[in-house]
């Protein structure tokens, strides 16, 4: 699945607290079951995504879900740079 401008997406902005890491993982699991994606996998993209989550700033996912797949993104740059955002595909489940 390549989101495309008509795509619909789940934003998730985790702070910089250890203790909320695991939160992406759920959204993951809810977005893949949601989609009925098989969770073969699912533990190595969680800890993947947890590997994304900045220990001293905001850190920005997005989900997307199609008919057979979950994919999710996490934010690079930002308006702190300049440029805007940017996101970069980190996981994709395919069923």
């Amino acid at each position: 699945m390549t989101p495309d401008r008509a795509t619909e997406y789940a934003y998730l902005t985790l702070p910089p607290d250890v203790q909320l890491r695991s939160c992406v993982g759920l959204v993951l699991a809810g977005m893949a079951a949601r989609a009925r994606v098989g969770v073969g996998g699912l533990d190595e993209a969680v800890a993947l995504l947890e590997d994304f989550h900045a220990d001293d700033a905001p850190t920005r996912f997005r989900f997307a879900l199609s008919d057979d797949a979950v994919v999710a993104e996490v934010e690079e740059g930002g308006e702190h740079d300049g440029a805007g955002p940017h996101w970069r595909t980190v996981v994709e489940l395919v069923s």
